[in-house]
């Protein structure tokens, strides 16, 4: 899938899973935010993925720059030693993934951990649900079962097809109806 779907899906699942407990609309952009940045963990097996790269914020400030630098130091250290849709995208990495970011975000802020933890859970595991639908898959119950797909050979989406962009619209149209829901209970 391309990064543009796996950012959306997550998005969208962060915000219907924050305003389904009734968070407010600053908690339900915290868990947006760090689905955002989830959804793009499971490709940090690959150099020049897109969590691999600096934002436009690294690009301008050099104390960004710094920081991004030493957080994208262990992905670059995964990315040379795994191999793509490899034990990055097991459910269990993901659900190590989000204890361990759910505890920093506790040990920094105490507040921001529950919507943090909600938010990367989601925008990791939707990844990896989205990647087993393509024809590639994702080995999701890795490493004790290497089946790696959800659909069908016949309902599989190829990346960047007229399937793939309709699901895109579908679910950006949701988060935009949820995102619309959310601001109206403010």
């Amino acid at each position: 899938m391309l990064n543009a779907t796996h950012e959306t899906i997550g998005v969208a699942s962060a915000l219907a899973g924050s305003a389904a407990i009734g968070s407010d609309p600053a908690t339900c952009a915290i868990a947006a935010g760090a689905a955002l940045y989830a959804a793009r963990l499971p490709d940090a097996d690959q150099l020049g993925s897109r969590v691999h790269r600096r934002s436009r914020l690294e690009r301008r400030h050099f104390a960004a720059l710094a920081v991004g630098t030493i957080l994208r130091l262990p992905m670059i250290v995964v990315a040379l030693a795994a191999r793509h849709r490899g034990a990055t995208h097991w459910l269990l990495t993901g659900a190590v993934v989000t204890a361990a970011l759910t505890a920093l975000a506790a040990a920094l802020s105490p507040t921001l951990a529950p919507p943090i933890g909600l938010g990367v859970a989601l925008g990791y595991v939707t990844h990896l649900l989205a990647d087993a639908c393509t024809p590639h898959g994702a080995p999701l119950l890795g490493p004790f079962s290497q089946r790696r797909h959800l659909l069908p050979r016949s309902a599989q989406i190829r990346t960047g097809s007229g399937a793939e962009l309709a699901v895109l619209a579908l679910v950006g149209s949701a988060a935009v109806a949820l995102t619309m829901t959310i601001l109206s209970r403010a």
